[in-house]
């Protein structure tokens, strides 16, 4: 346990149904539980709207994985699928990228072999 912030060092897979993010937003919050309310729940929004985004594409079956340390957290969303578009800024527009840009610490899109990830940083 991290005496600073009471959060625990974890490194979690989680696998999000496509069709409901609020169970990103729980997952968030459960692992995140003890940090302070403010960065609980600007994760827990930025997940959460990152999982929606991802349900976007046809057969998307996001997935959500979460590495806390000490001070820091990284998110990221897999399964945006590179079959059917690519996921580019031009995408993550509108109140999405406004919080992205106003929430995380630093956040970036990567393609990789078989998805698109979507991933952010923030700080406790």
């Amino acid at each position: 346990m991290n005496s600073t912030v009471g959060v625990p060092n974890v490194r979690n897979r989680f696998t999000i149904h496509a069709e409901d993010p609020t169970y990103a937003r729980k997952i968030m919050r459960s692992t995140l539980s003890g940090a302070k309310s403010g960065v609980v729940e600007d994760a827990a929004l930025l997940t959460s709207e990152l999982v929606a985004h991802a349900m976007m594409d046809p057969g998307a079956n996001p997935q959500l994985f979460i590495d806390t340390m000490q001070e820091h957290m990284h998110v990221e969303v897999r399964g945006f699928d590179i079959t059917s578009r690519n996921v580019d800024q031009v995408r993550l527009r509108g109140w999405l990228l406004v919080m992205m840009n106003a929430l995380a610490y630093s956040w970036g899109i990567e393609s990789r072999s078989d998805c698109q990830v979507v991933w952010f940083d923030l700080s406790f």
